[in-house]
């Protein structure tokens, strides 16, 4: 079983941001308001449609134009930090034999293992995704279809229509 703890004080609010390319550095960046700084403006409603809230911002150079995913009401968006290895990870064979062995054995007199504990760092309320030079289109893009295919399976797993039979 995988558990996620709570820091031992309230968590500080980040900003997600999920960037069209790779960097190798996982962590926290001190950033000046010259290096990134970007930009909402809301949009003339035009021929019915409503008024959209535009991002643009530039990094190293290049111009970015951002979608905002909006964490739905009772879920939490939270950074994770990975548990420390105190012992080399299972092995594909290993995992399976555990697998086996939690499907024959009696579930009711057993507690479960905690085979993980990962640690919440801080926690978002919406993750900007980041396009080049044009809004990600999320009917095509993997990240956005991901999120929000996540988000819909998860209320049908954890949630209920409220009526009653």
């Amino acid at each position: 079983m995988i558990s996620i703890k709570g820091p031992a004080q309230a968590s500080p609010a980040s900003k997600a941001n999920i960037l069209p390319c790779h960097i190798k550095y996982t962590g926290p960046a001190s950033s000046s308001r010259h290096l990134w700084n970007p930009l909402s403006r809301e949009s003339q409603a035009e021929d019915g449609k409503p008024a959209v809230e535009t991002h643009t911002a530039y990094f190293r150079g290049r111009k970015l134009a951002g979608t905002k995913l909006v964490v739905p009401d009772g879920y939490q968006g939270r950074v994770l930090t990975a548990p420390t290895q105190s012992q080399p990870p299972l092995t594909a064979s290993q995992k399976r034999e555990l697998l086996y062995q939690d499907d024959e054995q009696d579930d009711d007199n057993e507690e479960i293992e905690e085979i993980a504990q990962w640690t919440s760092t801080s926690s978002f309320s919406e993750i900007m995704v980041w396009g080049h030079e044009t809004l990600v289109d999320g009917t095509q893009d993997g990240v956005v279809k991901g999120i929000e295919e996540w988000m819909g399976v998860s209320q049908i797993l954890n949630g209920y229509d409220g009526k009653r039979s």
